[in-house]
C-alpha cells in the first residue's frame, strides 16, 4: 500500500480497566494482607516469648539446684573434717563422768525419712579449740533442716578465762534446709551399722560414712562422704 507524504499516521493508546487496577495495587497493601501479617507476627512473638521464659525458668532451676549441691558438699566437707579431728578425752575436773567426751551415732527418722543424730568432740577446723558438736535433723515449715550445735564439752586450763564456754552452752545454726534425709553409718566388723556409742565401745569408729539426700526436680539425689578419726582412737 502506498502512502503519500501528506498522509499522517495516528497511533492511539488504549488503557484498560485492568491496568488501572494493577497500578492501584502497587500503591499499598490490602486489608487481608495486613491481617495475615499481623497474625504471623503474633505467632512469631508468641514463640519467642515462650522460648525466653522457658529458658529463664530453666536457668532459675539450675541456679537453685546448683546452690543445693554446693551447700550439701560444703556441709559434708565440714562434717568430714570434724570427724577426722574427733577425740575421746576425760576432763581435768574431778567427778568428770558427765564431762567426758563421746562419739555417739543414733539411728532416727522424721516423717519416715532418715534423720541420724551425731554427737562428738572435735578440734574445730576454725582453730577455736576442742568443742562438743552435734548434728541433728528438725522440721521447719514442713521441710527438714540439718542443724549443727556447738558447745565446750568441759573447761580446759586454757579456756578457764573465756566467757560463755561453760558446759551446756550451745550455739545452734542451720546448715542446710530442704533435705530429704541425713544418714550416718560406721564400719564395724566389715559391716556398715547405724549406731555407735563410745561409752560402750571405749573407742572411736574405724570409719564413718555419712550422706545428705535432697530433691533434684523430682529425682532424689544422695551425696556421700567418708571420714576416719585420726586422733586418739581409744581412751
Amino acid at each position: 500500500m502506498n502512502l503519500s507524504r501528506g498522509n499522517k499516521i495516528k497511533i492511539y493508546t488504549v488503557k484498560s480497566k485492568n491496568t488501572k487496577i494493577c497500578n492501584s495495587r502497587r500503591g499499598g497493601f490490602t486489608l487481608i494482607e495486613v491481617l495475615l501479617s499481623l497474625v504471623l507476627l503474633t505467632i512469631v512473638l508468641g514463640v519467642v516469648y515462650s522460648s525466653f521464659f522457658t529458658v529463664q525458668r530453666a536457668l532459675e532451676r539450675f541456679d537453685s539446684i546448683s546452690l543445693k549441691y554446693h551447700e550439701a558438699r560444703t556441709v559434708l566437707d565440714i562434717i568430714r573434717r570434724e570427724i577426722d579431728g574427733a577425740i575421746l578425752k576425760k576432763s581435768q575436773l574431778p567427778d568428770s563422768d558427765e564431762n567426758q567426751t563421746a562419739f555417739v551415732i543414733e539411728d532416727r527418722d522424721t516423717f519416715g525419712k532418715p534423720a541420724s543424730r551425731l554427737r562428738l568432740a572435735s578440734f574445730s577446723f576454725k582453730g577455736s579449740g576442742l568443742k562438743a558438736i552435734s548434728y541433728y535433723v528438725q522440721e521447719k515449715d514442713e521441710n527438714l533442716v540439718l542443724v549443727k550445735a556447738e558447745s565446750y564439752p568441759f573447761m580446759l586450763s586454757a579456756e578457764k578465762n573465756m566467757t560463755d564456754t561453760s558446759p551446756g552452752k550451745e550455739y545452734a545454726m542451720e546448715m542446710i534446709e530442704g533435705i530429704e534425709g541425713f544418714t550416718i553409718e560406721t564400719l564395724f566388723n566389715d559391716k556398715w551399722i547405724k549406731t555407735w556409742d563410745s561409752k560402750e565401745t571405749g573407742t572411736l569408729p574405724e570409719a564413718v560414712r555419712f550422706s545428705i539426700e535432697f530433691d533434684d526436680n523430682g529425682k532424689k539425689v544422695k551425696l556421700t562422704e567418708y571420714a576416719r578419726p585420726k586422733i586418739g582412737l581409744q581412751l
